[in-house]
């Protein structure tokens, strides 16, 4: 910006030029501005539906052809076989070879140090994330085999 400060008269007409001029610069101003937001905010978007895409496909709520019985689960008979879970392909592993047993009719509390897996052994129970290795079940049905849809209306957790 240019600013003149001319000694004693100044017309009228210079005035107005200048009043003008210092409009329209700031209309530009903010009309590059709004557009540049828009455009960073458009940018933000096309980044987020790129990451949905990658996002893999949860399996299907129903297996017709591996539906556990109306029954399921009778006893509540939960079985850990050597499981191993990773968030991702080619991460490290978060739980290594887990194996243990909940007996029917027991309470049971996971308890342990921050980041040792209590939470991901929750998570692999309700299949929110799949074991790469090993099996769990309950009353002798693998859970990976049946829909997600039949597994989580059987089962209820309370949270910390």
């Amino acid at each position: 910006f240019l600013i003149m400060l001319p000694h004693g008269y100044v017309s009228p007409g210079l005035v107005g030029l200048s009043l003008f001029y210092a409009f329209n610069l700031t209309g530009a101003q903010i009309f590059c501005t709004r557009w540049f937001s828009n455009l960073s905010n458009h940018v933000i978007s096309v980044e987020r539906i790129k990451q949905f895409i990658h996002i893999p496909a949860e399996p299907p709520a129903i297996v017709e052809d591996n539906r556990p019985p109306s029954s399921w689960p009778s006893k509540g008979r939960i079985e850990v076989q050597g499981i191993e879970i990773r968030y991702h392909p080619n991460a490290p592993l978060v739980l290594k070879g887990i194996t243990c047993t909940f007996k029917e009719g027991s309470r049971v509390g996971v308890v342990g140090r921050t980041g040792s897996g209590k939470s991901t052994l929750i998570s692999a129970l309700f299949r929110l994330v799949e074991p790469s290795r090993g099996d769990i079940l309950i009353d002798g049905i693998n859970i990976c085999s049946i829909g997600l849809k039949d597994l989580r209306m059987k089962l209820s957790i309370i949270p910390q």
